[in-house]
């Protein structure tokens, strides 16, 4: 007979399936140039341009790269404290001034982003994280440039790391947490069953190294307490010495996944 949590289950199974087939690609960022160097942007200034949207519909309809579903690339500058749109890069380059939308913001033969009041993105060095999705990624270091009516008003940099790659030996893992279910169930003959678990990094040292595991139990949780004591103390122990999860440290805050698996008893 099946199960409400079985029917979930199969429904959340289907949507992980389904939704990176979609448009779940990592994408291009921007180009800008600013004190001396280029940097990759991954902010995309012409979006809050409201003149824009038809042209955006027909880059949208030309892209020819799935890490680039906007259609273009825009390359900008800052220099005095503005920001400029000095070239937009599709199948060739094209000057901003060829678009009749953005010539009312043209100043001494430039294109300045005076329609922009929001916050750049600017990254820079080694990659830490990435998410197959969009912007979803981070760098060693992060600037944010708060910029209102193409000025800039405040700089602030984020320094990110990467704390645990993590142990992508995947079938390691399974093999102790079945080994696990199968002792447990002989200490505990009268339990059995799925145990779904949820397990986080938490307490974190000095050093940034996280020294516990939380464990959460989302499905049949066991009743008894010295079983589910010992369960959360090998299981903490074991991805505490074979660091088996990625943790980062980004934009001030330790972040990693909720990781969830089963433990069969």
């Amino acid at each position: 007979m099946t199960t409400k949590f079985q029917i979930i289950l199969v429904a959340l199974l289907a949507w992980v399936t389904i939704i990176p087939n979609a448009s779940a690609t990592g994408q291009s960022g921007e180009r800008l140039f600013w004190d001396g160097k280029e940097y990759q942007m991954l902010t995309c200034p012409l979006f809050d341009n409201p003149d824009l949207k038809q042209w955006h519909k027909q880059m949208e309809k030309d892209w020819t790269s799935t890490d680039l579903w906007r259609g273009y690339v825009g390359h900008w500058s800052i220099e005095n404290g503005m920001l400029y749109l000095d070239s937009i890069a599709t199948s060739k380059t094209i000057s901003p001034l060829d678009i009749p939308e953005l010539r009312k913001y043209c100043k001494n033969g430039r294109v300045a982003a005076t329609w922009f009041s929001d916050t750049l993105r600017v990254v820079s060095g080694t990659r830490v994280q990435y998410e197959h999705f969009g912007f979803n990624r981070h760098y060693e270091h992060e600037d944010y440039i708060a910029v209102k009516n193409g000025k800039v008003v405040s700089v602030r940099r984020m320094e990110n790391k990467l704390l645990i790659k993590g142990n992508q030996e995947e079938k390691k893992f399974k093999q102790f947490c079945d080994d696990l279910g199968s002792q447990l169930h002989q200490r505990y003959p009268e339990v059995n069953g799925r145990i779904l678990i949820q397990v986080q990094y938490c307490d974190f040292d000095a050093q940034q190294m996280p020294t516990n595991v939380n464990v959460k139990y989302v499905h049949n949780a066991p009743t008894n307490q010295q079983l589910a004591h010992e369960l959360e103390e090998k299981l903490s122990n074991y991805i505490l010495a074979n660091r088996v999860f990625p943790l980062y440290f980004i934009n001030g805050e330790y972040t990693q996944e909720k990781w969830t698996f089963p433990i069969n008893l």
